[in-house]
């Protein structure tokens, strides 16, 4: 059976497969440039915000590796007098590679941002 297309559906077609031939060709030279360097995670403490009964702190966690971070704990500890005052923790399901992820984490005493201190606990790879 042959198809009779007009010129827009050829058209549409051809786009289309340059489309598809363009992603399939990014994938393959991205697989292929790929190191094996495992994760390697980055944690940034925001600025700490009041809520409602706590004080709540953004934490973003980014992965300047190649693989994938899956199940990643941040420990965040609040010093004061070169003591732990409290601690508290973030859990990220995935961190993927060259990208970021934010979350929060909070506390019972006022934080100030120069007793804040935080780094990554583990991670498992995928």
């Amino acid at each position: 059976m042959k198809a009779n297309w007009n010129w827009l559906e050829r058209l549409v077609f051809a786009v289309s497969c340059v489309f598809v031939a363009a992603v399939l060709g990014y994938v393959a030279v991205d697989a292929w440039t790929m190191d094996e360097t495992p994760p390697d995670l980055v944690v940034t403490v925001g600025t700490p915000l009041r809520g409602s009964g706590y004080w709540r702190v953004p934490i973003t966690v980014e992965n300047r590796g190649e693989e994938t971070a899956e199940e990643v704990r941040v420990g965040v500890d609040l010093r004061q007098g070169g003591e732990v005052r409290e601690r508290s923790e973030l859990f990220l399901s995935y961190v993927p590679r060259h990208s970021r992820r934010e979350g929060w984490v909070t506390f019972i005493h006022e934080p100030s941002p120069a007793g804040l201190e935080a780094r990554p606990l583990g991670y498992a790879r995928p």
